[in-house]
């Protein structure tokens, strides 16, 4: 049986448990007066913990201490389990137990879509996938591009064409995948949120401080571009990116940035008016929560769990061979050719949250599916994410960390794109959510129109598929 222990520490109270190796598995215990249907009067919700059985947990509530005898840690259906204490009467709230060192994403609520196929797609639709690519490169629209698509029945990806140094794409080429990022860093803000961590609205600056008035724009707002925040410019952003590739940067360096006259997008609590700014503080609102970084948060609640393999949380993390160069955009030119970093250290570490993820086509187009198929985080917070979407002037609408579409047969398609002509990376994922879900992920080491390339590329992927 595993030895437990708690501590108070600056991340607040903390249940540690020793398991039979000694490794310490360290859970946020946040205490709720609320009773859940079906569990006893003290419960342990690990959404996906340990999967160890017969431990025990020392709990401290604010009325005493709770020895906690735990079994099955880990149910397969739902990841939740009742507990009991050896004297019921003695706690009379519920405690809800957040993993921060393990993953904590295995679904409660009913899947979203069926499993990801693990097959090969046919290789009928598979030719005429690749013959598209091979087209879209031929034509001269793009000098190059890789695409993946996931489907419950099985699974591609394909390349054509070169990068910005003149070396042939690859299935598996990495890119940066621009403010597809997006998607990660919403989805974290709401698993935490699901944990009890952090309060959607509440104003963000209960948790950060920012240097302008945030006018009590909630987490909420700010994940939906609604916060009416201000904006970079131009100017000095590229300005700043550009000064130094080679520079990593903090949050707090990056927004010190910020023109004290800058000009605002959006009024708060308005139609989405999109902002990067937005989602910059998010990755800092999640370290924060965590104490650890956004890179640790995202890959051990995200990443791994979702058995994404070839996605990495740049800057902290450097993308593996075959890796690509971008093409630089007319604007500003922010790719370092001396890498390894997609399209340079300052850019990732600038953009962190925003626009900083590199991934392959393939792990993108998993992430999409397994996300809106409620496989990642839960899908109660998969549905609270696409729910209500708000008008954005430039992207149709936008709810929390998603672009949401209508395609001409009334289908709801999910996703992000990402980068556009001013970057050297463009990319979109979407998830076509009709009886038979499909995630195409496009991605081009270049900077590209979304409506006249990358768009009508994802289209034309999605029309073979659909058959």
């Amino acid at each position: 049986m595993a030895t437990a222990m708690t501590a108070i520490t600056h991340w607040g109270l903390m249940a540690i448990l020793l398991d039979g190796h000694g490794r310490r598995l360290v859970y946020p215990v946040v205490v709720s007066a609320s009773r859940r249907p079906g569990v006893g009067p003290l419960a342990l919700f690990a959404g996906g913990g340990p999967p160890d059985n017969d431990r025990e947990v020392v709990v401290m509530t604010a009325r005493r201490t709770a020895y906690l005898s735990v079994a099955a840690f880990a149910v397969a259906s739902f990841g939740i389990v009742g507990c009991s204490s050896g004297d019921d009467d003695q706690v009379a709230a519920t405690t809800t137990v957040a993993a921060t060192t393990t993953s904590s994403t295995v679904p409660r609520s009913a899947l979203l879509y069926a499993a990801p196929g693990t097959a090969d797609l046919p290789a009928t639709t598979a030719d005429e996938l690749q013959s598209a690519l091979d087209l879209w490169i031929s034509a001269g629209h793009l000098v190059g591009i890789t695409a993946a698509v996931v489907t419950a029945d099985g699974v591609w990806s394909g390349a054509a064409g070169v990068d910005g140094a003149g070396t042939a794409l690859q299935p598996d080429s990495a890119l940066s995948i621009m403010s597809i990022s997006k998607t990660f860093t919403a989805a974290e803000v709401l698993l935490l949120a699901s944990r009890g961590l952090i309060d959607l609205d509440a104003p963000i600056t209960n948790y950060l401080d920012v240097p302008f008035d945030a006018a009590g724009a909630t987490v909420r707002q700010v994940l939906g571009m609604r916060s009416g925040f201000p904006d970079y410019g131009n100017d000095v952003y590229y300005g700043a990116v550009t000064a130094d590739l080679g520079r990593e940067w903090t949050s707090e360096e990056a927004l010190a940035m910020l023109p004290a006259d800058a000009a605002r997008l959006g009024t708060l609590g308005g139609d989405a008016s999109y902002n990067s700014l937005n989602y910059q503080l998010l990755a800092e609102l999640v370290a924060t929560v965590t104490g650890g970084s956004f890179a640790q948060a995202v890959r051990t609640d995200l990443l791994e769990p979702a058995g994404l393999d070839r996605t990495w949380v740049q800057s902290a993390e450097t993308a593996t061979a075959p890796l690509t160069l971008g093409v630089p955009a007319a604007i500003a030119d922010i790719v370092d050719p001396a890498g390894p970093l997609m399209p340079s250290r300052s850019f990732t570490s600038f953009a962190l949250g925003a626009g900083s993820i590199a991934a392959d086509a393939a792990d993108t187009a998993r992430w999409g599916y397994l996300l809106f198929g409620g496989q990642v985080i839960d899908s109660a917070i998969v549905t609270e994410m696409v729910a209500d979407p708000q008008p954005e002037p430039n992207l149709g609408s936008y709810a929390l960390g998603v672009m949401v579409s209508i395609d001409e047969q009334g289908t709801t398609m999910l996703g992000h794109a990402g980068g556009g002509l001013d970057l050297p990376y463009t990319g979109v994922l979407q998830v076509w959510t009709g009886d038979t879900p499909v995630a195409i992920a496009v991605l081009t080491p270049q900077p590209a129109d979304f409506g006249a390339d990358i768009w009508s590329v994802f289209m034309q992927l999605r029309d073979i598929v659909a058959g």
